[in-house]
């Protein structure tokens, strides 16, 4: 079974997915408090057709998912021309070693579960500024100076 839902915020579109409806809900409330427009997905199949129509800023993904889990939406999200420029965050409680895995995969990094939902919204912020707030800077054109008298 499989549940989308879109809250609307100002901010980013986060794309969560996860297959434990509490963490999920909790996700989606956290972030769309912080005025990000949250998609979600329950697998990682509905996650990946999500991404292709959405086009989100950021991917977060549950690592541990029964069928498609995050090591394989990640590589799946590269290998497709539509996805492969979206960032991708994994939430996993795994090892070191699964943890490069992902970084192999296409994450760009990865948040500890069980996560700390006070510092949640932050973390996704550094990697919100660390790539898609970045890249819409740097294409934003200059500010105008105000003249300077002399």
């Amino acid at each position: 079974m499989s549940r989308e839902r879109d809250v609307r915020g100002k901010g980013f579109t986060l794309l969560v997915i996860d297959d434990d409806e509490l963490v999920l809900g909790t996700l989606t409330e956290l972030l769309a408090a912080h005025d990000h427009r949250v998609v979600n997905a329950t697998n990682g199949r509905v996650g990946l057709e999500l991404a292709a129509a959405e086009h989100p800023d950021l991917i977060l993904v549950d690592y541990h998912m029964p069928g498609m889990d995050g090591l394989a939406v990640a590589a799946a999200r590269k290998a497709d021309a539509a996805t492969r420029s979206i960032p991708v965050v994994a939430f996993t409680s795994g090892t070191a070693a699964e943890a490069n895995q992902l970084v192999r995969a296409g994450c760009i990094g990865f948040i500890p579960k069980p996560f700390e939902p006070g510092t949640l919204p932050a973390l996704v912020a550094q990697f919100l500024r660390a790539t898609v707030a970045r890249d819409r800077h740097a294409t934003r054109p200059p500010r105008s100076r105000p003249a300077t008298a002399y």
